[in-house]
């Protein structure tokens, strides 16, 4: 323990005692009162931010939790109490993701409450990214199985939609592509219908936009993919038109050729033309994780229906 972190440590808890102290006094007006809660609320403030500063996460959440009752429950601050408790999710996240998602989600609601809603919309997203990267959500009975992924699609979608109630549609579609993303490559069993529809969907939102519209032939090849790897070759072949009538520069695209490629060896039973296809692509455009789960899913019903035993790597690119 460094001298600074001692010294912190020390004017932490001496201002957790002035704020403990604040609120043992006995006050007969209101405004009085009103003062009272003030100052205690003040005081924790500062003992968090001793604390954190010296390296106590834990105790700096506590101090930001206490202030945030006082800054909810007694002096009726939303927006004050919201920022205590983002504050401390913060600190938590360090030391007891579970704790840090309870904050975040209270923090959450008084944003909501108050209209706040693309702050609302990040701090979901943050809960989402710590059930997905922290499994904080494998010990919660009421979730069902695969706790932390459904959790964190959960919260990826109230991302979404909050970002969306304020017309910021970027942001918006990181949250849906991720979770098209964990629907269909983290979820057990994956639900790789949904994750098509949403692919298509994100496609289509791009094209609405010209900056955008680059990206759409991505989600198009991803919702071919998923289809696929759902082994429904007749609904990818029908994506596969319906992106060519959406996108006329989609059929003479990279992706589009590799998602034409895809869908003749999958009808074809072609497991070797399927595996030619794959390296191609990525010689040119690297095939990234997501991708490569998906394609050795597809090859391997390939493979399957073909009754032939080949291995799942996709030679080597798995």
């Amino acid at each position: 323990m460094s001298a600074m972190a001692k010294q912190q440590r020390a004017k932490g808890d001496t201002f957790l005692r002035e704020a403990q102290g604040t609120l043992s006094k006995k006050t007969w007006f209101a405004s009085s009162t009103e003062q009272k809660y003030e100052d205690a609320a003040e005081l924790y403030d500062k003992a968090a931010t001793a604390y954190k500063v010296g390296g106590y996460h834990s105790e700096a959440a506590a101090a930001y939790a206490e202030a945030a009752t006082l800054q909810k429950d007694k002096l009726k601050n939303l927006s004050d109490a919201s920022k205590c408790l983002s504050n401390a999710g913060s600190c938590y996240k360090k030391s007891d993701p579970s704790k840090a998602i309870e904050c975040y989600r209270s923090a959450v609601t008084l944003l909501c409450d108050a209209g706040r809603l693309t702050q609302a919309a990040k701090l979901s997203k943050e809960v989402a990214e710590i059930y997905e990267n922290e499994g904080a959500g494998d010990d919660d009975p009421n979730a069902g199985g695969d706790n932390s992924v459904a959790l964190a699609i959960e919260s990826y979608e109230q991302a979404a939609e909050l970002f969306e109630m304020e017309n910021a549609k970027s942001q918006s579609n990181t949250c849906r592509a991720k979770v098209a993303e964990l629907c269909s490559a983290a979820l057990d069993p994956p639900d790789l219908l949904r994750a098509a529809q949403l692919y298509e969907e994100l496609g289509r939102h791009c094209l609405e936009t010209n900056l955008l519209k680059f990206n759409a032939k991505g989600y198009f090849l991803q919702s071919v993919m998923c289809h696929l790897a759902n082994g429904d070759a007749i609904g990818a072949g029908q994506g596969l038109s319906k992106f060519e009538g959406l996108d006329y520069t989609f059929a003479d695209s990279r992706e589009g050729k590799f998602a034409k490629q895809l869908v003749d060896c999958v009808d074809g039973f072609d497991s070797e033309g399927f595996a030619t296809a794959c390296f191609e692509y990525d010689r040119i455009s690297k095939l990234d994780p997501w991708k490569t789960t998906i394609l050795v899913k597809v090859k391997r019903s390939i493979e399957d229906q073909a009754g032939d035993g080949g291995d799942d790597d996709l030679e080597g690119l798995a």
